[in-house]
């Protein structure tokens, strides 16, 4: 794909099905697929950013139940909300490929990825909004990326009380630049004031951060949330230096319920047990 495809930027203009808005571009159930060139896909998104997301079209591009897919090299600009969705596929590689969208865009993640096994994204820069790349499933690779002024770099999310688990999750090579929370695990999205006390929440496990630098915008550049009830298990991390970016002092790292090892120079110092 060459050239440039930009949506439709009048959210009233919008083709409407019997589900609501009509999302831009789904492929679904398909094999072996290839999108490849260096065409920009501008999803003209302004217009929907001060309107309730439950009434977006969704990311600009999914796969859903997908295999052998490879997507390379596109350019992605100004998501209504998510860059693009994998859901339920297997054998996704998506590679050098670039997003952009204003740091004040709305849900604006990256790759949003769920229900899916053997994913890898890499050599990929990102500079979004209030999003960055999500992992939530099985044997995902993260390599080669930058994160530039985004709210989360190296982030996985579960909500409280969910079931199933997160495992086999690798970060390597991540480059950070004025990121707000570098690296995250957050097993309370979504948590209201009581929610801490759910006998609930997914597994996570056989994590690891590797190879990653750069500047966080807040002090706390390592946070890992993990719940009581199940903590977070053989997380592991290697060569990590994340420093304060302009205006702030300095900064540190927040563990609970985390068990794992670190090799090499961790900071901020490690409070992984």
């Amino acid at each position: 794909m060459d050239g440039e495809m930009k949506a439709q930027s009048d959210p009233k203009k919008w083709e409407k099905g019997e589900n609501g808005i009509i999302p831009w571009l789904i492929f679904e159930r398909v094999e072996g697929l290839v999108i490849s060139g260096r065409g920009l896909l501008d999803g003209q998104g302004k217009g929907w950013w001060d309107i309730h997301c439950r009434d977006h079209p969704g990311p600009m591009m999914t796969f859903s139940n997908c295999r052998n897919v490879i997507l390379r090299s596109l350019r992605f600009r100004n998501s209504a909300q998510s860059h693009v969705l994998v859901m339920g596929s297997q054998n996704v590689h998506i590679k050098y490929i670039n997003i952009k969208s204003p740091e004040v865009s709305p849900n604006t993640d990256g790759v949003h990825i769920t229900s899916s096994s053997a994913v890898s994204i890499t050599h990929s820069d990102f500079a979004t909004g209030r999003g960055g790349t999500e992992v939530a499933v099985e044997d995902i690779r993260v390599a080669h990326v930058n994160f530039t002024g985004t709210t989360n770099g190296a982030r996985i999310k579960t909500w409280p009380g969910g079931s199933g688990y997160v495992r086999g999750v690798e970060f390597f090579d991540i480059r950070f630049t004025s990121v707000q929370n570098p690296i995250i695990i957050d097993q309370f999205y979504g948590c209201a004031s009581n929610c801490l006390q759910t006998e609930k929440a997914v597994l996570i496990e056989k994590v690891k951060y590797m190879k990653m630098s750069g500047t966080s915008r807040t002090e706390v550049a390592m946070k890992l949330e993990c719940s009581g009830k199940n903590a977070c298990s053989n997380v592991f991390m290697r060569d990590i230096d994340l420093s304060p970016a302009n205006g702030i002092v300095s900064v540190s790292s927040l563990c609970s319920f985390v068990q794992g090892s670190t090799q090499g120079i961790i900071r901020p110092s490690s409070c992984i047990h």
